[in-house]
């Protein structure tokens, strides 16, 4: 996670794939500024802290388990003092179930691990581990204020854009409807959608790495 948004942040500018399939020019800002909150996850002085649950129960566990299942939950509530500290919980279909986790970020100097994941035809496999990681941090209330002003309930924490297909595609699509209206108001800024950030900074990455812009077919995201 810290990697992706290592190279999400250094890799950032308005004429960049991997930042305008995700961003208008005005998110830069808040797009650097999430990845430079997010890589200090890595501090022990960082000015936010939160609990990484990798076995969920009770309620928690079914909400992991609703419909197709989720890959984690993410308490994004407003903490109500520093002890008030919330927790993601990493779902069983994290660690056992889908593409977009079996993976995680091929090591750079290692050519044919490098080529592999570069390689792959679907996109949406590139997602990953880490990715996933990333998304769920935005959510969380006390990392997201970092860089987000408050919502109209008092959070910071990105929602999640979804019109039925996997989040890097409604990611894409986010941006285009937001690009063809910009005034409109029944769809969230990119900047307060969670898989905006981990879409373009996967993609950043992978055009550091693979040195190429992913594109899928059109349907896949302008319809």
């Amino acid at each position: 996670m810290a990697n992706l948004a290592l190279w999400g942040y250094n890799g950032a500018d308005t004429n960049s794939y991997g930042f305008n399939h995700y961003f208008r020019d005005d998110g830069l800002g808040f797009f650097k500024s999430a990845m430079s909150a997010i890589q200090q996850n890595n501090d022990p002085h960082a000015p936010y802290t939160f609990i990484v649950n990798c076995s969920p129960t009770g309620d928690v566990l079914k909400k992991c388990n609703d419909g197709k299942g989720s890959y984690a939950i993410t308490d994004a509530t407003v903490p109500k003092d520093d002890n008030d500290i919330k927790s993601m919980w990493l779902c069983p279909l994290f660690f056992n179930g889908g593409a977009d986790t079996k993976n995680d970020l091929p090591n750079t100097e290692d050519t044919d691990a490098l080529n592999a994941w570069c390689n792959q035809k679907d996109y949406t496999l590139f997602p990953t581990a880490g990715h996933v990681i990333l998304h769920e941090i935005t959510h969380l209330d006390a990392v997201a204020k970092q860089w987000l002003p408050a919502d109209d309930d008092g959070t910071h924490g990105t929602t999640d854009f979804a019109i039925g297909s996997k989040p890097i595609v409604d990611a894409r699509r986010l941006k285009i409807q937001v690009d063809n209206d910009p005034n409109r108001d029944d769809v969230p800024a990119p900047h307060f959608n969670a898989e905006s950030y981990a879409g373009a900074a996967t993609e950043l990455w992978a055009q550091k790495f693979c040195k190429k812009d992913f594109i899928p077919p059109k349907n896949g995201y302008q319809t």
